[in-house]
């Protein structure tokens, strides 16, 4: 019996040495071999003179530490996968996309020339790419890209977008872009966009916007905008912008031409257009309506408007903070009783009177309608003025130009001198050159005038003329 329990031990014994051996052999192969360290505490163990391994780990460390390298594995495989998965693809023939000679998967296949008879898609386009349908660039295109349809780049490209339908391109592009529909850059434009719809770029633009719609630049704009509908600048604009419609920049550097209207926040250059709104303006203004914050230049159109203008408005109506804006009440030898207002900016403004002589010795009364534009010359307290004006008399009522009497005008050239005694008062007096014209064969206004005369007769046209004077106040 004790026999028999000494042989079972034996066999047992020797099974666990066994598995302990080769368990121990498989952690060597398994454990990475690593130099002799010469920390403190490392533990070596030591087979022959010289000979040093690294102790394997504990089985159950060891098992922990494969399990993390396995659950890490698919990933780095993956990105390994990703980026190995580009092909080149010199030439492509596509149907559509998903049924190509490039395969069934476009999405990183790069391309030299992509043909496609109804829409092409790879990841990069270095030549041409063109369909009937759309081209579909995921991210880098160089070159053309023609479709019928739509071009779409995902990231830069540089070169040629034509399509009937809209171009887009996510990213910087430089180059040309051609469409009748729309133009869409959501980077930078350096090149041109042509467009029938519109053209849009959300970044800045160094080149030219065509469109019949509308230009819409996102950044600085540094070239061209010519619409026939509206321009549009987020950011600085330098160079032109013409539009049969609207101009809009907050900045701009150049010049604004427009049959509608141009608006700048702030000008240095002109604006030349049916309406033009500014800011800080400093350059020139010309229009039928002018309107600007402040002016560094001169404003030219019917109707100027200005907060302040350091240089001159040239119109009909002229509001100008820091100008002329004066009532003017006074009595000459054609009128009895005038009243004018005077409009203008430092040196130039524009005269509109009326006037009325009540009738005195048997002669008949008579009323004037006119206006004039003059020169204003400041000098201390003291200013000289100067102006040409138009009118017309009618012996009934005023604005009877129905009168038998009212196929004439009356010129005058008037010098006038004033003193400032106020703020808002002065008085002022001069002489007057009156020249009446009559083209009706008669001369009803032979009371006129309180001087020597000078009549001359060409057929029925009667030129007389006669020196005047006048005399009155400035509110």
């Amino acid at each position: 019996m004790k026999r028999k329990v000494s042989v079972c031990a034996g066999v047992v014994a020797a099974v666990v040495a066994f598995s302990a051996g080769a368990e121990e052999a498989k952690a060597a192969e398994q454990a990475p071999v690593t130099p002799p360290s010469s920390d403190a505490g490392a533990e070596v163990a030591v087979e022959g003179p010289g000979l040093e391994r690294a102790m394997a780990p504990p089985p159950l460390i060891e098992a922990t530490a494969a399990g993390a390298v396995a659950a890490d594995a698919p990933k780095v495989g993956a990105q390994v996968r990703e980026e190995a998965a580009e092909v080149h693809v010199p030439f492509s023939l596509t149907v559509l996309p998903g049924l190509s000679t490039s395969g069934f998967a476009t999405g990183n296949v790069v391309n030299d020339v992509s043909l496609g008879l109804l829409a092409t898609h790879a990841k990069r386009v270095n030549a041409l790419g063109i369909a009937l349908g759309g081209n579909w660039v995921r991210a880098e295109a160089s070159g053309a890209l023609l479709a019928v349809g739509l071009n779409v780049v995902g990231g830069p490209s540089t070169g040629t977008h034509l399509a009937v339908g809209a171009n887009v391109a996510r990213a910087d592009f430089g180059g040309l872009q051609g469409s009748v529909g729309a133009n869409i850059v959501r980077g930078k434009v350096d090149g041109a966009q042509l467009s029938v719809g519109g053209n849009v770029a959300t970044g800045a633009v160094d080149g030219a916007q065509l469109g019949v719609g509308a230009n819409i630049a996102g950044g600085d704009m540094v070239g061209a905008q010519l619409a026939v509908g509206v321009n549009v600048a987020s950011g600085t604009m330098n160079g032109l912008q013409m539009a049969a419609g609207l101009n809009v920049a907050p900045r701009m550097t150049g010049v604004q031409m427009s049959s509608g209207v141009s608006y700048a926040g702030a000008l240095s250059g002109g604006q030349i257009s049916i309406i033009n709104v500014g800011g800080a303006v400093k350059g020139a203004q010309v229009g039928l309506v002018n309107v600007a914050g402040s002016v560094e230049g001169a404003q030219v159109g019917l109707v100027n408007v200005s907060g302040r203008t350091d240089g001159e408005a040239v119109g009909l109506l002229s509001l100008i903070g820091n100008g002329q804006a004066n009532l003017q009440l006074w009595s000459s030898d054609v009128a009895l009783t005038n009243v004018g207002v005077k409009l203008g900016g430092e040196h130039l403004y524009t005269m509109f009177t009326l006037g009325f002589m009540p009738p005195v010795d048997g002669e008949r009364r008579h009323y004037t309608v006119g206006a004039g534009l003059g020169g204003h010359i400041p000098a201390g307290r003291f200013f000289f003025d100067i102006d040409v004006m138009g009118s017309s008399l009618s012996s009934r009522r005023l604005f009877d130009y129905e009168d038998e009497d009212s196929k004439h005008i009356l010129g005058q050239l008037r010098v006038m001198a004033g003193w400032q005694l106020a703020r808002r008062l002065a008085v002022f007096g001069g002489v007057s050159a009156n020249t009446l014209v009559t083209w009706d064969g008669s001369d009803p206004w032979k009371e006129l005038g309180i001087g020597p005369e000078w009549k001359e007769t060409s057929g029925r046209t009667i030129i007389r003329t006669w020196p005047g004077v006048l005399a009155g106040i400035q509110i």
